[in-house]
């Protein structure tokens, strides 16, 4: 997911939008002292990974910046149900794990970023 999300961030940067790629490839040792940066830096955070969104990557962030330094976030992965079957690129897009929609989920916690 780091290459789509890599993606996603070029097609950011084309909008004129900077956001900070931060890899986390464990989940334990959660490397808590770099999410809590990125959030007082950003001010907002989006999640993405091949993998429920429960349990996963995206909770423990969200339990480090709930009880650390809260901000808008938003989780991308599976939702809760059964994974589908299929090519790679076919079942994350059927999953909404796209360039496209990493791009509009992150326009959408910019916009709700600015409301606060």
């Amino acid at each position: 997911m780091v290459y789509k999300a890599m993606e996603a961030v070029q097609a950011l940067n084309r909008k004129s939008i900077y956001p900070r790629l931060l890899n986390l490839h464990t989940v334990k040792p959660l490397d808590t002292e770099a999410v809590i940066t990125a959030a007082k830096e950003t001010g907002a955070i989006l999640t993405v990974e091949e993998h429920s969104i429960y349990g996963g990557l995206g909770s423990a962030v969200a339990e480090t910046i709930a009880q650390n330094y809260p901000v808008p976030m938003k989780i991308m992965g599976f939702n809760d149900r059964f994974g589908e079957t299929g090519g790679y690129e076919e079942v994350l897009a059927k999953m909404g794990l796209t360039i496209e929609e990493i791009v509009l989920n992150a326009e959408r916690l910019i916009k709700k970023k600015s409301e606060r």
